[in-house]
């Protein structure tokens, strides 16, 4: 038998040149906001508008990206910064090319450029 050890033990941690001096938590997604943003990604699944989904979280940053049915390139991300990063808002939806569609500090409020896609 093997021995029983922490998952704590296996965690890779970011070297010190992308995090800077110390240790930063990465950004994520609150349970609330997995909701809605899940909530946006099944209606345009049940169109037929996308297909799959990429999750990354950053010590800056976290992103839902979505994917297009006709490839794995994300055709829009879904980006939280950690407080206090964005003057504008602290969610932001982005497209393909980089243009900010839309940014605001509710997330409910950002989603809602997506009834208009």
């Amino acid at each position: 038998m093997g021995d029983v050890v922490s998952i704590e033990d296996f965690r890779p941690t970011l070297p010190l040149s992308v995090v800077g001096v110390g240790f930063a938590k990465a950004v994520v997604f609150n349970r609330l906001e997995l909701d809605l943003i899940l909530q946006t990604y099944g209606r345009k699944v049940i169109a037929g508008e996308w297909r799959d989904y990429m999750l990354e979280f950053a010590p800056h940053h976290a992103s839902f990206s979505f994917i297009r049915k006709s490839g794995r390139v994300p055709e829009y991300h879904v980006i939280k910064r950690r407080k206090g990063q964005s003057a504008g808002g602290r969610f932001s939806v982005i497209s393909p090319e980089g243009v900010v569609l839309k940014r605001g500090p509710f997330l409910a409020e950002v989603l809602t450029i997506f009834d208009y896609c």
